[in-house]
């Protein structure tokens, strides 16, 4: 039998509408961790009163000021005391036997710091329809070095998605910086950074059958797509930069400075798309100049003249789960 303590960090800003939905679904696990941390980013809504007789099972920290998602997971971690640590959002939720499965996978491969589980991906109004919310005793799962979930990452990284993942506390605490988790600096992809660094350097299991609910916001600010993809290049640079990069294969290094140039010639396609064509060619002329590369030439060229660019295709083929349609 595992003797892993389990710690769920909990941020909340603006969710009383949704929070005791997802304390639910973490004190309905069956192996329910040994503390739940909800941590009030100074929201402007009562999560005291939302979550009512929840209050005596969980941790309640309260921020004087906004820090963001990343400053109230941050505040979190520093407060929990699991030797296995979760981030769950506050309107996204587990399946009953999520936590049991992951633990148990971990306590079964010690050379295994990450696992992480699939999801399905749906709005509030098809929560219902989601009707099976077991997970199989014996799941479907699969393996992967640093080398192997890197570039898939890289790709699609939308998964695995941080809210569905229980990771070692030592693996964490190797990519601390200044006592922190997540990068503070970083404001809409603190995310990508968390995850980058960990996959960077540690093994990986992956449940292949929905482990929960990743609940879809049509105004989230992962709408704004040239805010989301400029923060995604900060992301590359700060990454890059740590020691968790520094200190892994010349191939990994490699694949995260492509993917931070090719974001680079992302952000100018979307600002081609959206009418600011000068301000296109000026980004891709800049990182013509600090990084000369065919790809960017031929893109600045392309939007200098007008004239239509190959799209970017995304794969369907990954391991976020299903889409609810």
């Amino acid at each position: 039998m595992s003797t892993e303590t389990i710690s769920v960090v909990i941020p909340a800003y603006n969710s009383s509408a949704t929070i005791c939905e997802t304390v639910d679904s973490v004190l309905n696990q069956t192996r329910v961790p040994d503390e739940i941390i909800v941590v009030d980013d100074c929201g402007p809504d009562d999560v005291v009163a939302a979550l009512g007789g929840r209050m005596g099972r969980v941790k309640y920290i309260r921020h004087e000021r906004n820090k963001g998602v990343g400053g109230a997971r941050n505040t979190g971690f520093l407060a929990s005391t699991g030797s296995l640590v979760a981030f769950l959002d506050a309107d996204d939720v587990y399946f009953p036997q999520f936590i049991e499965i992951g633990a148990r996978l971990l306590s079964e491969r010690p050379d295994v710091s990450l696992c992480f589980g699939a999801f399905h991906s749906a709005y509030d109004h098809q929560f219902s329809d989601i009707k099976d919310r077991s997970i199989p005793i014996s799941p479907d799962v699969r393996f992967y070095r640093p080398e192997e979930i890197l570039p898939a990452y890289l790709y699609d990284a939308t998964s695995p998605l941080i809210n569905f993942g229980i990771v070692r506390r030592q693996a964490i605490e190797k990519i601390l910086k200044d006592g922190l988790v997540f990068d503070p600096t970083i404001k809409l992809t603190v995310d990508f950074n968390y995850l980058l660094e960990l996959f960077l350097q540690f093994n990986l299991v992956t449940i292949e059958n929905p482990c929960g609910i990743w609940r879809l916001r049509p105004n989230s600010m992962s709408q704004d797509q040239l805010a989301l993809w400029e923060s995604r290049v900060d992301s590359l640079k700060a990454v890059l930069e740590t020691s968790s990069a520094k200190s892994s294969s010349p191939r990994a290094r490699k694949l995260l400075r492509n993917n931070q140039h090719a974001s680079v010639r992302y952000c100018g396609k979307i600002l081609a798309k959206s009418g600011r064509r000068m301000q296109a060619i000026k980004v891709l002329a800049k990182e013509f100049r600090d990084c000369p590369s065919l790809k960017t030439l031929a893109l600045l060229i392309l939007i200098a003249l007008g004239i239509s660019y190959r799209k970017q295709e995304q794969n369907s083929d990954d391991w976020r789960g299903s889409i609810i349609k």
